[in-house]
């Protein structure tokens, strides 16, 4: 007689597909995925006033890389934090679900580092000066993540973006792109599936109207030569960054 307590598996079965089953595939950085070149960057679309509450937020989307941000401010500053010039403070949160492995809710060193890197990256471009005695809030909020280094990229372009849009007084918008090496080649705007195959990436902020650079960071081994090679692809493709950003804020007006 047949085990009623026990649930009867199916009579046929077959073996599960696994993800670490599949057969290892050479990288090729000329023959990326998404057919660009390496000195190309993904399409970018960005719109602003995406939050009625805030003072100012944007959107940018580029491939599956998808990141939101809101200003508020600016804001009094409590006693305490009394000072001549106005200070920024930036909050940067990945998702839970943003990610392949879901985020907690409370930030992690990640999260906190690229924080402090917006903050960097940004403050040069404000005119903190103007703003005594006062604070800017800024929150990023990636949606969906491809690429550690194009996050980050996407990040401070969109909340210098939502700076813009929030009508803060600004040198110049910021843009910035990340760039990664594979051997002697240079891969702009890297993507999560290309980041395995990399010895290490940089990011560069840049101010095209004035031409100065605002932040860069840099991680990984690489030549003296791959280094300027990147320099000069992010400073090309931080030009055409700004360009969108331009007309999205005419857009937006």
């Amino acid at each position: 007689m047949a085990d009623r307590k026990r649930v009867q598996g199916p009579e046929k079965s077959v073996v599960p597909l696994l993800a670490n089953a599949e057969t290892a595939v050479v990288f090729d950085p000329e023959r990326r995925k998404d057919g660009r070149n390496g000195d190309r960057i993904r399409p970018v679309f960005m719109k602003t006033g995406i939050g009625k509450q805030a003072n100012g937020s944007a959107y940018l989307e580029a491939g599956k890389l998808k990141v939101a941000c809101g200003v508020y401010g600016p804001r009094q500053t409590s006693k305490s934090k009394v000072s001549t010039q106005g200070a920024l403070n930036c909050d940067f949160k990945f998702s839970p679900f943003a990610l392949g492995k879901r985020k907690g809710f409370m930030k992690d060193a990640q999260e906190r580092e690229y924080s402090l890197i917006l903050d960097q990256a940004l403050s040069p471009a404000v005119r903190l000066d103007l703003l005594p005695k006062s604070s800017i809030d800024i929150f990023v909020q990636v949606l969906e993540s491809d690429g550690s280094a194009a996050c980050l990229a996407a990040a401070i372009t969109c909340a210098s973006l939502a700076l813009a849009d929030a009508g803060i007084e600004m040198l110049d918008a910021v843009a910035a792109c990340a760039a990664a090496y594979v051997d002697t080649t240079v891969l702009l705007d890297p993507t999560d599936a290309e980041e395995p195959h990399t010895a290490g990436s940089l990011v560069l902020s840049y101010m095209p109207s004035l031409n100065e650079v605002t932040h860069v960071i840099q991680s990984g081994e690489t030549t003296t030569a791959n280094t300027v090679r990147a320099l000069e692809v992010c400073v090309d493709a931080c030009s055409q960054i700004h360009g969108v950003m331009m007309g999205t804020l005419v857009k937006g007006v």
